[in-house]
């Protein structure tokens, strides 16, 4: 997968850990299979929108929390 989605990826684990849960406790938590959970956080699969949002209501933050930066991955529109 993409640089941006495993940097995703570590921002979540990372954020998770912050807020006090195991990966198990929170995959749970947020109503995802553990092993679906765990390829979230390694950067393995792309998630789709509603996913996020559901991450960012359970850690009780805004996406910018868990997103990488926008400068570091900015996209040529010409």
């Amino acid at each position: 997968m993409s640089d941006l989605i495993k940097d995703f990826g570590e921002m979540l684990r990372l954020k998770r850990k912050a807020a006090g849960y195991s990966q198990e406790g929170f995959a749970a938590y947020v109503g995802i299979e553990r092993g679906n959970y765990g390829k979230i956080e390694r950067g393995c699969v792309n998630i789709k929108l509603a996913t996020l949002y559901k991450l960012a209501n359970a850690l009780n933050c805004e996406f910018v929390e868990i997103m990488p930066p926008r400068s570091t991955y900015k996209v040529n529109l010409d």
